[in-house]
């Protein structure tokens, strides 16, 4: 049986893109969006795909590519997700395209780039043989199969959407941004970090010990000295610059967890969290508020599996490096 996922938190803005990508996937079964890392591919195509099952009555299922080490285990990570398991001597992506033949499902396919060959081939035999699938993907570049719709994510459109991701943000924290002076802030910060959604999302993280004006502050300084420098494409300097200080800004048990933890690919389970990343300084209490700590800067998320109700999951680090470029 395919469940449908659900997803953590509000999703702010991009009406006319979550319009497009629904009515893309209700006429063509394989849907790509692309984008510059960090523009928001996997949220919209979560929340359009979310939106679209909830309709139709159709199931959802998004997996996570990003832990797939190469494209010999992409089929079986995928069939993994969905529920299957070959106990036959039939070839698994046969036998998994058989069994999902006639299933009415939204299969999300994340993060292909890495194993961009083995998602051409487990799509173009999903598509071929079993009509019951549509599948959207995303991905830094197109798969290029044949009847796929491409459709590039753009940073927020406006300045006030990335605001308003801001402050949903900061309302999260308990640190609500209010005044007419905090929301022009919320503006201004959100066009000098290029409407980025993960640069806004490190962003906001810091709302939890300093004022919007102070971020606002000191991404300027961080971003002027980096622009002197000429450190990084101009396009992609925002977010560098915002994982570089979000980074400085980790106390010192955070930066030591965020570097071990940039040994893990995708979703990591609490206790091994506990297993992997303890020693030395990192002591049970220590490690337990520099996870918390993190969790507070928007560097990782945790979530309850449906599963394992008594356990946390702690994501990977947005970056998924141990020190990170400014």
């Amino acid at each position: 049986m395919i469940h449908s996922s659900a997803l953590p938190s509000r999703f702010v803005g991009r009406a006319e893109e979550l319009a497009a990508v629904a009515g893309s996937l209700s006429e063509q079964r394989l849907v790509t969006l692309t984008g510059v890392g960090g523009v928001g591919k996997s949220r919209l195509a979560s929340e359009a795909v979310e939106r679209l099952g909830h309709r139709g009555g159709r199931a959802v299922v998004r997996v996570d590519l990003w832990p797939v080490q190469n494209d010999k285990l992409l089929v079986p990570a995928v069939a993994h997700a969905l529920g299957f398991a070959n106990h036959s001597a039939t070839d698994t992506l046969e036998a998994f395209t058989r069994w999902l033949h006639d299933q009415d499902v939204l299969l999300v396919l994340d993060s292909c780039e890495h194993v961009r060959l083995g998602c051409r081939t487990l799509v173009a035999r999903l598509l071929a043989a079993a009509p019951g699938p549509t599948v959207p993907t995303t991905s830094r570049e197109p798969l290029g199969l044949p009847g796929e719709q491409v459709i590039e994510v753009a940073p927020l459109p406006a300045p006030t959407d990335g605001a308003e991701l801001l402050r949903a943000r900061a309302a999260l924290l308990g640190t609500p941004l209010v005044s007419p002076e905090d929301v022009r802030t919320a503006v201004r910060l959100s066009r000098r970090l290029e409407g980025i959604p993960l640069a806004i999302e490190l962003a906001a993280g810091q709302l939890a010990d300093r004022t919007v004006e102070q971020v606002d502050r000191h991404l300027r300084s961080r971003l002027e000295l980096a622009a002197d420098h000429g450190n990084g494409p101009a396009r992609h300097r925002a977010l560098r610059t915002t994982i570089g200080w979000s980074h400085e800004l980790c106390e010192p048990a955070e930066r030591l967890l965020w570097a071990r933890l940039s040994v893990f690919r995708g979703d990591v389970a609490a206790d091994t969290v506990q297993q992997v990343c303890a020693g030395g300084p990192l002591g049970a209490e220590a490690l337990a508020a520099a996870l918390a700590g993190l969790e507070r800067k928007s560097v990782l998320s945790r979530r309850r599996t449906p599963s394992r109700p008594d356990r946390r999951n702690a994501a990977r680090t947005p970056t998924g490096c141990s020190a990170p470029p400014t």
